[in-house]
């Protein structure tokens, strides 16, 4: 089941460190990691050396999904249901169903091909 985590405080912890510790408390087997999208950003490059750093330590699989419009979209839905604006945890479950519509949709186009080729 993909559920997106509490925001993460860090409170001048290393940003690995924290997330290794979450997985191996938790059991997870994958983790999405949102990413800006411009590649040649700070931020970009960062999120990118946190990824791999984390793929490293921990093992399993770390996906980069671009968050681009997340935030946008985060604050609409808050504010559509009442709220000023969102929290950081709206975006993130953004990004994993960006994530998993983007694995149904390569699965679907998988078994089409499939289902053609076997005709």
């Amino acid at each position: 089941v993909a559920v997106p985590i509490d925001t993460v405080e860090l409170h001048g912890n290393d940003p690995v460190k924290v997330v290794w510790g979450m997985i191996e408390r938790d059991g997870y087997d994958h983790v999405v990691v949102g990413a800006p999208s411009d590649p040649t950003s700070k931020l970009h490059q960062a999120v990118v050396a946190f990824a791999k750093q984390l793929r490293n330590v921990s093992g399993i699989t770390v996906t980069l999904v671009d968050e681009h419009l997340t935030t946008n979209i985060a604050d609409q839905l808050a504010r559509e249901h009442g709220g000023a604006s969102h929290d950081d945890s709206l975006a993130a479950m953004l990004i994993v169903e960006e994530f998993l519509h983007e694995i149904a949709s390569r699965f679907t186009k998988a078994s089409r091909d499939k289902s053609q080729r076997s005709q």
